[in-house]
């Protein structure tokens, strides 16, 4: 029982930082039609399986109890994990991020593209870029109002109006 209960704990815990690296959101930050379920996600099964697994292992390391009597207990908390997480998920989770306001204008900021045809100073070229296994291509300028050629490697720094405000990649890389 408590191998078992420690697979399940160091299960659970693994489980719960890839939930928090990954999310429990959308599948595409560029196709956010589908909200999550505050019932079945990574973050709830996590909790649930870390609840069970540290207290399956607490009842048979410390106590004298029988294996179904632990069984029941560890089965419980894991089911007030569940509620619990599934509570601060459908209250607090979900409305904030509903709530929060997408500043459309940098919803491509750090996408990486190519110039197609050439930006003169202060005017606008062309830019294609790929994404979500497609390639788009926008108006461009180039932030500064500089010149760039057709070819030229850059990272769109915002969208306004349609149009695409890049810095060169050679620009950005400097700074990195």
């Amino acid at each position: 029982m408590i191998i078992a209960s420690l697979a399940v704990l160091v299960f659970g815990l693994v489980l719960g930082v890839y939930a928090m690296l990954y999310g429990t959101e959308r599948l595409s930050a560029h196709g956010p039609s589908v909200e999550p379920s505050p019932l079945f996600n990574r973050a709830t099964f996590a909790a649930s399986c870390v609840g069970f697994g540290l207290t399956a292992y607490l009842l048979a390391s410390r106590t004298s109890l029988s294996t179904a009597m632990q069984l029941v207990i560890a089965f419980a908390i894991a089911g007030a994990a569940f509620g619990l997480q599934t509570l601060l998920l459908a209250k607090w989770a979900i409305p904030g991020a509903r709530a929060e306001h997408i500043d459309e204008r940098f919803a491509l900021q750090g996408t990486l593209g190519q110039i197609t045809t050439d930006i003169p100073e202060f005017g606008v070229g062309a830019l294609r870029y790929s994404l979500d296994d497609g390639t788009f291509e926008l108006p461009a300028r180039d932030i500064n109002g500089d010149t760039m050629s057709a070819g030229t490697d850059v990272v769109i720094d915002r969208v306004e109006n349609g149009v695409a405000f890049v810095e060169s990649w050679a620009h950005v890389e400097e700074r990195l």
